[in-house]
């Protein structure tokens, strides 16, 4: 780490060694940025011009929409085990206007003419269609052509009105957080996909929405019943409003109301030539996922990302603190197989990281990194920046911050670490430790530290009124912030070979929790 141009720390191991460094791709796009900006003296004439013709769709979008409600509400009387029944041919004729009210909501969203290229397969050929996912406009043009059965995410089904409506398309809901929720919806997609009692089972793999320039990462969800899908490729060719719905974009409302305001939006449609797994795709669902995500990124012409529904999720954190979305993302998928990276952590990690950069520009300098952790300026800490700036620039971004804290997180001696380095501060042996030790040992770890800054450290262990620290309270400080157990790790790399090997009976019932 270069410091003032004059001095380069020497790169940090430490006990657990040196993180690998993870290749980031050069990515042309960041998928999850609509880039459209309203502000030029056509877009403005343009809107003034249309303001009677907007007034015009606002109102038969809302009576489509409430027309569609209604309908459906007639459609599902004495309907019973909606989502785990399927409707009888009777049943699923009443819900045609409920399709005419969808293509009415397109209308007038400025969509008039939708292209529509390639030949739609028969259920019994193709049970399970897949496409990609840039807007709203998506799922509507679906359910207008198929009715499918369609794979949401759970808090749909308690939209006002339109939930109702979601309900109608027997869909399969998936609580994204919950793992059984998941693994319930993985079966679901299976039982209906093998059924030709029930309509086309219909996915968005990529799990979120992009702007269309690349395909993220495919979940497996669609793939893994192992039977034949139907590729579909949505196209919004633009020149002055984007209409993707994306984390870092405009809310929902403003972009109905650019849709709404423009003569005429672009929407093509292609259906691909029907994808059959091979033997081994049938027993691996990534691998078949992947070849039907690389067939639809030749048909689109746009390249393939590690960047994942995770990565969206963390573009949306970003963009709620007024951070850029580009400041988030990870490519978490490379994240996930090389440190088993849970989004939870990802988050945790993502606002500790953001509260460091007070000028939002995406990157920490080592000024801001030791002030974030009110450490002082010293060989030690640059050489713990330098764990993380393995390319010696001076600043990090959160990939590389991430990186290093997974590692260390992450790392098969952990809690051995932790364990280790509460018997450095406290080398009597007992549980608990006071004030005057954790002073002792951070000035012989670092003696420039002042006892201002100590004591803020020490405020931190959740010390009790006495000024004495407990084991539990003293390994969950550094269960939350790895950086500081680096500190140790880089400053005693014999930490681990010279601790004694029994664990304490109390801080082993901690870890095992």
């Amino acid at each position: 780490m270069r410091k003032n141009g004059e001095f380069k720390a020497p790169q940090a191991a430490g006990a657990f060694g040196q993180p690998p460094e993870l290749q980031q791709g050069e990515q042309a796009f960041n998928p999850f940025l609509n880039e459209s900006r309203f502000g030029s003296s056509y877009e403005y004439v343009k809107t003034i011009v249309l303001l009677p013709v907007l007034l015009l769709r606002v109102i038969l979008f809302v009576t489509s929409l409430l027309f569609g409600y209604c309908t459906t509400k007639i459609a599902l009387l004495g309907a019973k085990n909606v989502l785990t029944k399927p409707f009888p041919s009777w049943r699923r004729a009443l819900l045609l206007p409920v399709r005419f009210s969808a293509r009415m909501n397109l209308f007038s969203c400025g969509f008039q003419w939708i292209h529509v290229t390639g030949k739609p397969a028969p259920r019994q050929e193709a049970p399970i269609l897949v496409s990609n996912h840039v807007t709203f406009a998506d799922p509507l043009f679906i359910f207008f052509r198929h009715l499918p059965v369609i794979v949401v995410a759970h808090e749909n089904l308690s939209a006002p009105v339109a939930g109702d409506i979601i309900k109608a398309m027997q869909v399969i809901a998936v609580k994204r957080d919950a793992p059984d929720s998941r693994r319930n919806a993985s079966g679901a997609i299976k039982r209906k996909s093998m059924c030709n009692d029930w309509s086309h089972v219909m996915i968005f793999p990529e799990a979120s929405t992009t702007n269309g320039k690349a395909l993220i990462s495919f979940k497996a969800g669609a793939f893994a019943p192992g039977l034949a899908v139907q590729p579909i490729v949505m196209r919004y060719p633009h020149v002055h409003m984007d209409p993707s719905w994306v984390a870092d974009g405009p809310a929902l409302y403003w972009l109905l109301f650019r849709l709404m305001t423009q003569f005429h939006n672009f929407m093509s449609v292609e259906y691909l030539p029907v994808i059959n797994p091979t033997v081994m795709e049938q027993k691996n669902p990534h691998a078949f996922a992947e070849r039907v995500r690389v067939t639809m990124a030749q048909a689109l012409n746009v390249p393939v990302t590690q960047y994942s529904y995770e990565d969206a999720a963390l573009a949306m954190e970003a963009v709620k603190l007024n951070f850029h979305s580009k400041a988030a993302i990870l490519e978490f998928r490379k994240f996930e197989k090389v440190y088993q990276l849970s989004l939870k952590s990802a988050k945790i990690w993502l606002h500790k990281f953001l509260a460091m950069d007070p000028r939002k520009r995406g990157v920490v300098t080592y000024q801001e990194f030791i002030n974030a952790l009110n450490l002082p300026d010293c060989a030690l800490i640059q050489q713990v920046f330098s764990y993380f700036d393995l390319r010696d620039q001076g600043f990090i971004n959160f990939s590389q911050y991430a990186a290093g804290i997974a590692f260390v997180a992450k790392h098969e001696k952990h809690k051995e670490a932790i364990q280790a380095t509460f018997r450095f501060f406290h080398r009597d042996g007992d549980e608990l430790l006071d004030k005057a030790q954790a002073q002792s040992s951070f000035h012989e770890i670092i003696p420039s530290i002042t006892n201002q800054q100590i004591h803020l450290l020490i405020d931190k262990f959740n010390a009790n009124k006495a000024g004495v620290i407990g084991m539990a309270d003293f390994a969950q400080f550094f269960e939350v912030n790895p950086e500081y157990l680096l500190i140790f790790l880089i400053a005693k790399p014999d930490l681990l070979s010279s601790s004694k090997k029994s664990f304490d009976e109390d801080f082993l019932m901690w870890t095992e929790k």
